[in-house]
């Protein structure tokens, strides 16, 4: 029992920490997120799990089954994570926004916190249950000492789920996907908790029965062609009334490309940056030609970020030798490459642009001149 305690510990620190980036890369694609969201939607996550360790937490003391709460308290955490992940996706449909409209700050405050809720509650909680778990099961430890170990124990968790969230889970799986996975792992964890009580309690065989249920149901999911559907399905609700020819996430964010005829829109986490083949005329060349006209005789040129699809085409109307153009996510420019335009490809192919797939503010620091 104290191996299988200590691994529900690292689960709840590795699931913790991958469905916090995971809805809060989902939500800056619905808000078009910048600074400010981030701030309200990690503060809704702290403040609701503080809430739900304090409040449901208070209930440990009370409860003759702790297991079986613990294991109760976990499976709502999984059946909770798909459906939130889904519903952020359709959020603008759900309270009436077009997309590509903005959100206010009130908007995003209450719809981060009510998607939020269910989890963060939920997750707050297991710290507290899991600390009452571990100090009974380790009964030579003091309390403060049980504590200290679980938040190690959690914390190792989170690493080790950050890391896998960053490498292995963005690169090869979507969000529907990474959400299943999660909720498989806790399902199975619950079925490994419940073990012998199984057989000796109706509410254990219960509980069993469900994880067990949630278990199969997103393996079936993430195995067979339905993920995907409902993949592409909340895809196509969340961007109604547009046609979305690529959409795929990068370690820095989410990157989705629409077509309106022969017209693309590129789209990074929810914010247009790029329109080819006709871009933004006015802004383009306003954002070019006024900066080098106070130039007597513009030679080289820095472009930190969105330089292709309209702003490197203006600048190579001047009689310039080089521009360095940086780029932070190298897969924006590789999908840009396979949604060819005549724009683009001039852009990119003139041996004048030079490709630097890095931070603007690092190549500042380390060029010379």
């Amino acid at each position: 029992m104290r191996r299988r305690l200590i691994f529900a510990i690292l689960v709840m620190g590795f699931s913790g920490i991958v469905v916090q980036i995971l809805l809060l890369r989902e939500f800056l694609v619905v808000f078009s997120g910048n600074e400010l969201a981030i701030g309200i939607i990690l503060a809704n996550w702290l403040i609701l799990e503080a809430f739900g360790s304090l409040f449901l937490g208070k209930r440990v003391e009370h409860l003759k089954e702790r297991l079986k709460a613990f294991v109760s308290i976990q499976l709502i955490f999984s059946l909770c994570l798909p459906l939130a992940v889904y519903s952020t996706r359709i959020l603008k449909e759900l309270i009436g926004v077009i997309p590509g409209e903005g959100l206010g700050v009130i908007t995003i405050l209450y719809s981060s916190f009510l998607i939020f809720a269910p989890l963060s509650i939920t997750h707050g909680a297991l710290f507290t249950f899991g600390c009452k778990l571990y100090s009974l099961n380790f009964g030579s430890e003091g309390k403060a000492s049980s504590i200290g170990k679980v938040y190690v124990h959690e914390t190792l968790g989170t690493i080790v789920g950050a890391v896998a969230f960053t490498y292995l889970f963005v690169p090869f799986l979507h969000s529907i996907q990474i959400a299943l996975g999660v909720a498989l792992l806790n399902s199975l964890l619950c079925l490994l908790l419940l073990g012998s009580s199984i057989r000796r309690s109706l509410t254990g065989r219960a509980l069993a029965g469900a994880s067990a249920i949630f278990l199969v149901l997103c393996a079936y999911l993430i195995l067979s062609p339905k993920g995907d559907k409902i993949h592409h399905l909340s895809i196509s609700q969340q961007w109604r009334g547009q046609e979305v020819v690529h959409y795929q996430n990068s370690i820095y964010g989410n990157i989705t490309v629409t077509q309106k005829g022969e017209q693309y829109t590129f789209f990074a986490d929810g914010t247009p940056i790029i329109t080819t083949p006709v871009p933004d005329i006015t802004f383009v060349e306003e954002f070019v030609h006024l900066p080098l006209l106070s130039h007597p005789e513009p030679k080289k040129v820095l472009v930190i970020g969105s330089g292709a699809g309209g702003v490197i085409h203006e600048l190579l109307k001047h009689p310039v030798e080089r521009i360095d153009y940086t780029e932070l996510d190298p897969l924006l420019l590789k999908i840009v490459q396979r949604f060819p335009t005549p724009l683009t490809g001039a852009e990119l192919a003139d041996p004048r642009v030079n490709i630097e797939y890095l931070d603007g503010r690092f190549f500042i620091k380390r060029t010379p001149h």
